[in-house]
């Protein structure tokens, strides 16, 4: 783990709080009942998602030498705490500006793009990117889609406890029945999609850290190449057509390429991360990024790997009679 990328994430998290507060804020003006129920479907959504992506090879594995008790919990809770409260407060102080813009440039047909893709992608990835570095047993591709979909499902959540809370206030008839028309809508069409965006984004990430004897152009490529990826699935999403045929082809479109990258991304990542019993060997102290060529570096034949070293326990000599 990298004290200081470590000390960022938390510290990132714990200035974000306010974001938290204004969150909360919203559920004042909706019923008890309305916002228990908010909250369940939230904590279940929470749930099922991690357990499904837990149960996969491709979720990291914090046992083992050199592991801290209680790392993985730290991991993924810094990962849903970056997406639902550090990325949505980075999102809320970019938000604004863009959509003015976008109003006095008249780009109505694409104002919820930008104020949606630009700061939410950037401020999801940029968290993804800070969480690979700061926990030592993040060392494969796969962990930087799996971190990323844990960020983008915190940033989904959150998300969602809003406009429920919108629709509870929107509703002409009941909170409640507001409430799970929200649900209903956003689990229905689209579900994951902030959750299989961040992933993507952070998969390309993870592939620029971790994969050995590549350039550093290459690198950039991935990373970027994999995070525009994202921005562009997200950017499409959000488009305002003013006829219905145009908003189907586009969600239509949207999700054979997202569902279909996701699927693929697990496919060809499963057997290797399920046969991936070792632990990243490095010859050396990484201390700068050509160093990252180091990682998953073959070992040489005939090298003898050391076995870890067990503290023996010194008796202490018995005393003669």
């Amino acid at each position: 783990m990298s004290r200081m990328f470590s000390i960022t994430l938390w510290v990132a998290i714990l200035l974000s709080t306010p974001a938290l507060f204004l969150s909360l804020a919203t559920f004042l003006f909706v019923d008890g009942i309305s916002v228990l129920v908010n909250f369940v479907f939230a904590v279940l959504y929470v749930v099922v998602i991690v357990f499904l992506l837990s149960r996969t090879p491709l979720w990291p594995r914090f046992k083992g030498s050199g592991s801290k008790k209680g790392g993985g919990f730290a991991w993924a809770a810094s990962s849903l705490l970056w997406g639902a409260f550090v990325g949505f407060g980075i999102v809320m102080l970019f938000a604004g500006p863009v959509m003015d813009l976008t109003d006095k440039l008249g780009w109505d047909f694409v104002a919820m793009s930008f104020t949606g893709a630009y700061p939410e992608e950037i401020a999801k990835a940029l968290g993804v990117a800070i969480i690979l570095l700061s926990f030592r047993q993040l060392n494969r591709p796969w962990h930087g889609f799996i971190t990323g979909a844990l960020v983008g499902l915190g940033f989904e959540v959150n998300e969602n406890l809003l406009y429920g809370a919108t629709g509870a206030i929107m509703d002409p008839n009941a909170d409640l029945d507001g409430v799970l028309m929200m649900w209903q809508y956003r689990t229905i069409f689209g579900p994951l999609i902030h959750t299989l965006l961040t992933g993507f984004a952070g998969y390309g990430i993870a592939l620029a850290f971790f994969r050995a004897r590549k350039t550093v152009a290459w690198r950039w490529g991935v990373a970027i190449g994999w995070t525009l990826i994202a921005f562009a699935l997200h950017f499409s999403w959000n488009l305002m057509w003013e006829n219905v045929i145009g908003s189907y082809v586009t969600i239509i479109v949207v999700s054979v390429v997202m569902y279909g990258l996701a699927i693929y991304i697990i496919w060809s990542n499963w057997a290797e991360a399920r046969d991936d019993s070792s632990y990243a060997f490095v010859p050396g102290i990484i201390t700068n990024t050509k160093d990252l060529s180091l990682l998953d570096a073959p070992i040489p034949v005939g090298t003898e790997v050391p076995e870890p070293r067990i503290p023996q326990q010194i008796e202490e000599p018995k005393a003669e009679n």
